[in-house]
């Protein structure tokens, strides 16, 4: 076995974007490699020839090797010329996979720099959306209403959290929701933030009942009228009553209805309807 190359190796990884994908890929791939002597010097935002041509010469002085990943196609053909003018070695980490994607899906890609960056920065943003949701459950931190996107209310078991972690997660939306409990006056805090992001659940008495049945099953200390039929009834009444005193709340009945198709309707009644608003 031949002993290995302890010369320092240089290796340019150059990208139109941030460049953290190509590095990750080359990082990879290196640890398969005895090899420890390798400088990696990653150059993003590359978008002139002028520049390619500049870094492949300094590749060429130290004998090194170049991996890119450019979604501009124009770019990638000239670092392939200049990189075989100057005899250096380059691979193309990008182009192969976008080519072969466009034909698998009859599209052609957006050949947009930084897409990544813009989709980890929404994953990101996601993330803390359902850190929030969860702090904010059932009530919690009121004082944060003001912050929300969405606070979503109703009685309990309509769905409240279990929507506004969908809504959270899929949307990216901060939301809180808050209970309303018969006999309770619902908290001030409700009342002084913006009134058209607030959205009411109601639910079909009995379906309600059901689920209510359901739970007390699955707890040992809960107030006993939890599940009692009428009381559920006099609980959604209060609630609809609620509703009805404030009149800028949107109210959606979700009998029936997946938490898909409830998302989309609390978005369009309340985040689109905003959106709309901030035009004029």
């Amino acid at each position: 076995m031949k002993s290995p190359n302890l010369k320092t190796k240089h290796i340019w990884i150059i990208s139109d974007g941030s460049g953290f994908t190509g590095e990750r890929v080359l990082q990879a791939s290196l640890v398969q490699f005895e090899q420890k002597e390798v400088v990696v010097e990653r150059i993003p935002n590359v978008k002139k020839v002028a520049q390619i041509r500049q870094i492949v010469k300094k590749a060429k002085q130290k004998n090194g090797f170049i991996a890119y990943t450019l979604v501009t196609q124009n770019l990638r053909k000239e670092i392939a010329t200049i990189a075989n003018e100057y005899n250096v070695p380059a691979v193309d980490l990008l182009g192969p996979l976008l080519t072969s994607l466009s034909k698998f899906l009859a599209l052609a890609p957006e050949a947009k720099p930084g897409l990544l960056a813009d989709l980890n920065h929404y994953y990101f943003k996601r993330v803390d959306a359902v850190g929030f949701a969860v702090k904010h459950d059932d009530g919690l931190k009121l004082k944060d209403l003001p912050r929300t996107d969405v606070v979503i209310t109703g009685v309990s078991r309509t769905s409240k959290t279990p929507l506004s972690m969908y809504l959270a997660y899929n949307r990216g939306l901060l939301v809180a929701n808050v209970p309303l409990i018969l006999g309770s006056e619902p908290p001030s805090q409700l009342f002084k933030i913006d009134q058209k992001k607030i959205v009411g659940l109601t639910l079909n008495p009995e379906i309600l009942i059901k689920l209510r049945q359901t739970r007390i099953a699955q707890l040992t200390h809960i107030d006993i009228n939890y599940a009692d039929p009428k009381y559920v009834r006099e609980e959604l009444k209060y609630s609809h009553e609620v509703f009805r005193k404030n009149p800028l709340w949107s109210v959606i009945d979700i009998t029936g209805k997946a938490i898909e198709e409830v998302a989309d309707e609390v978005c369009s009644l309340t985040v689109d309807k905003a959106i709309s608003r901030s035009k004029f």
